[in-house]
């Protein structure tokens, strides 16, 4: 079956208000001011440790260029191929293409790239975990990431479990995932990242990467605000969003714009954390508020 480009979808919140007409008097509104009012209620406990230092860098000179997107930089560098592809499909920006051993998919556009290896992995075999680290970060830089733009990397294994006639079986190992997040002067990037995926055998199996390259100029990196007025901002947006107590982490991000252009421009904002929470009968996740800082260039 044709394995299509990853889409993301974006879940919009639905708020609905409901009332009811009783036909009781109708009491005066309370002309306070929400925030306020609730604010004097709250009781959040910010960890601002993450946003102890104010950014000062500005962006890179050494980028990913948009060249990284060409088929035959694709195919030559991130691949490591010289096997001849054809043009499967065409939808925009968007190509698909197929050799004898591998599947390519690529949205310039959007900075999407997908890499499948059609062969598979072998059988298992011991691999070093730091040893296939490095190998997918030489991989993801022969393509064109400057260490520039690199941000914390993670090397986890995904495993599989079969399941017959309701019975579970033994948990198998199927890849061994390198995670690379992208950040900018150590501030990390929303929604950017590369996975590589090496087979039980050590193989280069898969990669799915989203890595729009960077304008040059337009972006809003840093703010004015002092770590007390971020703090109170995000105690209104908590309040905002229905939130009125508990621990609250505060780290620096920068989300991604894009321009008419096609590069994307990025505007630093703070993420306030609030952790999970484990019921009797459900898990919440962690919930994440986005909170304005009126970045500047």
């Amino acid at each position: 079956m044709k394995t299509q480009l990853i889409r993301f979808l974006t879940a919009l919140p639905l708020t609905a208000a409901l009332g009811c007409d009783s036909g009781a008097p109708v009491e005066p509104a309370d002309t306070t001011p929400t925030t306020q009012a609730a604010s004097a209620t709250s009781a959040f406990s910010f960890d601002s440790t993450g946003i102890a230092t104010p950014p000062t860098g500005g962006i890179p000179t050494d980028l990913l260029p948009r060249t990284a997107f060409d088929d035959a930089m694709l195919q030559r560098a991130l691949v490591g191929t010289t096997e001849a592809f054809i043009m499967t499909e065409e939808l925009g920006a968007r190509r698909d293409l197929e050799s004898r051993t591998w599947r390519l998919e690529r949205d310039p556009s959007e900075g999407q790239v997908l890499v499948l290896n059609k062969l598979g992995s072998g059988p298992a075999t011991p691999q070093e975990p730091a040893v296939l680290q490095r190998t997918a970060l030489a991989r993801l830089q022969r393509w064109g990431i400057p260490t520039s733009e690199l941000g914390e990397v993670r090397q986890v294994k995904s495993f599989m479990q079969s399941e017959e006639n309701g019975v579970l079986g033994a948990r198998e190992l199927h890849r061994h995932k390198t995670f690379v997040m992208r950040a900018i002067n150590g501030i990390r990037v929303e929604g950017h990242r590369a996975v590589v995926s090496h087979g039980v055998d050590g193989s280069f199996q898969r990669a799915l990467i989203s890595w729009p390259p960077l304008a040059r100029a337009g972006h809003l990196l840093r703010t004015r605000l002092t770590t007390a007025e971020i703090e109170q901002r995000a105690r209104e947006a908590l309040l905002a969003e229905g939130e009125t107590a508990g621990p609250v982490q505060l780290t620096w991000k920068y989300v991604p714009t894009q321009l008419s252009t096609g590069e994307w421009a990025l505007t630093l904002q703070v993420a306030a954390a609030m952790p999970s929470f484990t019921g009797a009968t459900s898990t919440e996740e962690p919930r994440v508020i986005d909170v304005d800082v009126s970045a500047v260039p």
